[in-house]
């Protein structure tokens, strides 16, 4: 008998990365288990040996956590795994196939097929000579006798096992996602499960798992559809009651083909490695083939549980869109405080110094808070910030600006004798008065008087206007050449904050260096 509480799976091949296609049928099938108060277990099908790696199953493992994935049963891995339908691994489980297999043959449902590939491909190449319709395995084995299975084994001939198919059946099959289905077993022909050594293949190992684990719901990529139809007939075989199957559309290009590497990312790792914030990246994954609602694209793992459905999976296939992941990405780190976007960030800012994350947390902070409205992934805060940690090189745009007007140079002297007499707070990484506190960034709000005051942006800014119309320059030209000598291009914070951040000592020293050439 089915398992009473829903028990669904997660069966990956640790033959290569967790991809975007897998990784959303995993978090299908964790929200589906999470939603239906069921048990979620992940189970590796390792059987081909030849490719599966420990590293791959590493790096399958680290991905599903960095998404938020866990699984109730399963391997140990980060507080996740145990269980009592174990072990979890196929390889640990060939003794369950044998037994399993000779049941079927006991049954008349499997025979032992002598051929070898080169009789196999002579007989698909007689099918198609004959135009059956049917090419594939043409049944030599099927109906050996007792003596001329014994030859075969006298020669040395060591069998593999085919489950025999049903001949010319019509299945009405229920699929959760695709409705009913219609299939003539015509089409399919009798399929090897057990190799010679004992190791089987995916068809047979699947449904002798799902059975012996108690599966409930089999939520899965439609590629595995005709798979479903072979399994439909073995839980069948068995007498045991077959799971409700769901296959789900696949991921498709900008195209709309399927999707490649040569689309996207296709390791979840890469992602992490790139500063794709996760919840992001689990949020823009469940919309590629099933909605939130109508007018909403941001939730939370916890809100997708709360209301997921098999049923709600769509049909068609959902187009990959980078545009739409970066701008969901952006969402969230947005979504942050500047001091849990700071810890966010802080393994992709390697050029700043250790220290300064305790001594001058705040002046970090504030850096951080200046561009949370201007990049999308964590490890876009490097590059942007490195103006304020090192004497920039003006890129060409900034040249230009520097160059346009050729009393800009005596402006950016004048300009350094301002702030070099003002009380503009020194440059980082010197203390600072209340560097354990945060200072808002931009402050608005801050009186603008006395105009000679530095201590916050909105008086800096007060003040250098006050400036520039006492050099009868126009605002907007003065801005420009002081933003190409503080930070060496033309894009960055708001001005006032780029000086405030910079402090005395790095302004004087850059706006003096611009103005001499």
């Amino acid at each position: 008998m089915i398992h009473p509480t829903p028990r669904l799976r997660f069966a990956p091949s640790p033959t290569g990365p967790l991809h975007l296609g897998g990784a959303r049928t995993a978090m299908y099938n964790w929200a589906a288990a999470r939603a239906m108060g069921g048990t979620f277990l992940l189970r590796i099908e390792d059987t081909d040996q030849a490719r599966s790696t420990d590293a791959s199953l590493q790096v399958i493992l680290t991905g599903l956590r960095w998404l938020g994935i866990d699984w109730d049963e399963g391997p140990a891995f980060e507080g996740c795994g145990g269980g009592d339908y174990g072990p979890y691994f196929q390889m640990q489980r060939l003794p369950r196939y044998r037994a399993a297999a000779d049941r079927l043959l006991a049954g008349g449902h499997a025979y032992p097929c002598y051929c070898t590939p080169e009789e196999i491909d002579v007989g698909r190449k007689e099918l198609e000579a004959q135009k059956a319709g049917f090419y594939g395995y043409n049944g030599r084995c099927r109906n050996l006798t007792a003596e001329q299975r014994a030859a075969f084994e006298r020669a040395g001939r060591r069998p593999n096992l085919r489950f025999r198919m049903p001949v010319a059946r019509v299945l009405q099959v229920h699929d959760l996602v695709r409705g009913e289905v219609e299939v003539n077993t015509k089409e399919l022909d009798d399929w090897v499960m057990l190799r010679p050594d004992g190791v089987p293949l995916y068809n047979f190992a699947c449904v002798v798992d799902d059975i012996g684990m108690q599966i409930t719901h089999v939520v899965r990529g439609e590629e595995h559809f005709l798979n479903g139809v072979k399994q439909h007939l073995l839980f069948e075989a068995f007498g045991a009651e077959r799971p409700a199957f769901a296959h789900i559309p696949l991921i498709l290009n900008k195209d709309g083909k399927k999707l490649s590497k040569r689309d996207a990312d296709t390791n979840m790792l890469d992602y992490r490695d790139k500063g794709y914030p996760p919840e992001a990246v689990f949020n823009y994954i469940a919309l590629l083939g099933w909605s939130f609602s109508g007018d909403r694209d941001l939730f939370t793992r916890q809100e997708m549980v709360e209301v997921f459905r098999i049923e709600g999976i769509g049909k068609s296939g959902a187009k990959f869109d980078e545009e739409k992941l970066r701008w969901m990405c952006g969402e969230y780190v947005r979504r942050w405080t500047p001091a849990e976007c700071l810890e966010r960030a802080r393994p992709w800012l390697a050029t700043v110094p250790a220290e300064a994350f305790t001594q001058h947390r705040a002046w970090l902070q504030n850096v951080i808070a200046c561009y949370q409205e201007r990049i999308a992934l964590l490890g876009e805060f490097q590059d942007r910030i490195g103006w304020l940690l090192a004497d920039p090189v003006a890129d060409e745009a900034a040249q230009k600006n520097l160059a346009k007007d050729p009393a800009s140079r005596q402006w950016l002297a004048a300009y350094a004798d301002l702030l070099a007499a003002g009380n503009l707070p020194p440059s980082y990484p010197a203390d600072r008065a209340g560097a354990d506190e945060a200072v808002p960034l931009p402050s608005k709000k801050d009186a603008p008087e006395p105009v000679c005051a530095f201590d916050t942006p909105s008086r800096i800014e007060a003040a250098t206007r006050a400036f520039t119309e006492q050099l009868g320059v126009k605002f907007g030209s003065f801005v420009h050449p002081v933003r190409a000598a503080l930070t060496g291009t033309d894009k960055g914070p708001g001005l006032f904050d780029v000086v405030f951040l910079l402090g005395k000592d790095a302004c004087v020293r850059r706006l003096r260096a611009a103005a001499a050439g």
